[in-house]
């Protein structure tokens, strides 16, 4: 768990652990970083890392939800301008948005801990379910599996984009899967 305080100090501790927490991933795998190597690579004391974090995975964990709120943000302004007549109004906007924010993805991938991935984007999403209720029309019961589905498709498609070097521009990839998608709503479509 991580508990920044809202002050210039912890937030700036937080920025400089997680650049030297970067820098030794690029060295040696993330199992293997210790918290003397991380404040030695830092340049931060061992309390103002314990201050802050309980582990070192927490200062992922913290990039993370940074990254995801700003996609929120993101998120609605895009349904602001577009509404939700767009055949693609998760995906498109996701791949765009990741097109420019997609290192703390690529760390988390190269850590091989897409799950701190995937339970950010349920947190994000949770405020979301009544309007997903509402626009698919299906008891509540349901809700959560309409979000696991969506969020799996979407993570994954992410996950593999980013993987095989974002070669697909945003838009162009957005549309093809979300025609593929449409149309693979039966056991034969889908084999």
């Amino acid at each position: 768990m991580y508990h920044i305080k809202n002050d210039q100090r912890s937030i700036r501790s937080s920025e400089m652990l997680y650049d030297g927490l970067t820098k030794l991933m690029q060295e040696k795998p993330l199992h293997t970083i210790k918290v003397k190597d991380l404040v030695e690579a830092s340049h931060v004391g061992r309390t103002t890392f314990y201050r802050n974090f309980d582990e070192i995975e927490d200062i992922l964990r913290l990039r993370c939800d940074q990254v995801f709120d700003g996609l929120v943000v993101y998120l609605i302004e895009y349904i602001q301008q577009h509404g939700w007549e767009s055949s693609a109004p998760l995906l498109k906007p996701l791949l765009r948005y990741f097109y420019l924010h997609s290192e703390i993805i690529e760390l988390l991938m190269n850590a091989n801990r897409l799950d701190i991935v995937q339970s950010t984007f349920h947190r994000v999403l949770e405020p979301f379910k009544l309007q997903t209720i509402e626009r698919f029309g299906l008891e509540e019961d349901y809700q959560d599996y309409i979000m696991t589905i969506r969020i799996g498709v979407a993570t994954n498609i992410l996950f593999h984009w980013i993987e095989t070097g974002k070669k697909q521009a945003p838009d162009e990839l957005a549309d093809k899967l979300s025609e593929v998608i449409t149309n693979m709503a039966t056991i034969n479509q889908m084999l």
